[in-house]
């Protein structure tokens, strides 16, 4: 397997954690990240294992897609509560985003426009949330493995549970939401699936990606495999679907047609 490629799926953020857990089965990962997306792990930048893919210039968005996502939550704000998703789809979905724009004063005109402005924002927003997950995750990590600065003044100083001991982690495998899973990878497969190579595999580290294609596609949920000394995954083999099922009207369907979809063990 070493000599496989690894696509991340749908994560567009790769932590160090599960690069290192990816990389022990193997051989590369494709990290597929929308425009005006940077990373803010420099090991990405300094690892030849990792490959950076962008959706087509075909579907680049404004140069000012910051400003639109802060117009958007703006909105979403005020009228429906903030979500870190458009939930809507559709007429409603588009509305939504021909009203963000117009704060800026700028209006998307093809539907092609549209659907990737969409993309982006559904992929840049879900980004946030996983970076402040994991980073919540690992600051609290830091905190545990570090003595108190409190353990004297509450005369805990030789006690062997630190004072932060009992507070869990959010989980070690990332979850997007069973609310959110449906736009998140129709987003995802929408600006990548024409640009995968045909035999890589997609990775995940988010569980509910799992049990979502499976229940797609009605397979069992497999049991965890594990080489000696390389990371446990869960894998499934998707069966190709009638080529009557085209990408713009079923994009994770199509998306997922004939691929091998892996749940790597973070933990």
């Amino acid at each position: 397997m070493k000599t496989r490629t690894a696509i991340l799926f749908p994560h567009s953020y790769l932590p160090e954690f599960a690069r290192d857990r990816i990389l022990s089965s193997f051989g590369s990962i494709i990290v597929c990240r929308p425009w005006y997306m940077e990373s803010v792990v420099v090991t990405e930048k300094n690892d030849d294992r990792i490959t950076i893919v962008r959706p087509p210039e075909g579907l680049k968005p404004p140069e000012d897609l910051k400003k639109i996502l802060s117009e958007y939550r703006l909105w979403m704000s005020q009228n429906q509560g903030y979500t870190p998703t458009p939930s809507g789809v559709g007429e409603d979905a588009t509305w939504e985003i021909r009203h963000a724009l117009r704060q800026t004063g700028k209006e998307v005109r093809e539907p092609v426009k549209e659907l990737a402005l969409k993309w982006h924002l559904v992929l840049h927003l879900e980004r946030e949330l996983e970076e402040s997950r994991t980073s919540a995750d690992e600051m609290l990590l830091r905190v545990k493995a570090e003595r108190s600065p409190l353990a004297e003044a509450i005369e805990e100083a030789n006690s062997s549970h630190g004072l932060f001991d009992d507070l869990p982690l959010s989980s070690s495998q990332l979850s997007i939401g069973e609310r959110h899973l449906s736009p998140v990878l129709g987003a995802w497969f929408g600006l990548f699936g024409r640009s995968l190579p045909e035999d890589g595999s997609l990775v995940t580290i988010a569980p509910d990606v799992l049990s979502y294609a499976a229940e797609l596609f009605g397979t069992g949920l497999p049991e965890p495999s594990r080489e000696d000394g390389k990371s446990s995954f869960r894998t499934i083999h998707l069966p190709r679907v009638s080529v009557d099922t085209r990408m713009e009207k079923d994009s994770v369907r199509a998306g997922f047609s004939g691929r091998t979809l892996m749940l790597v063990d973070c933990g």
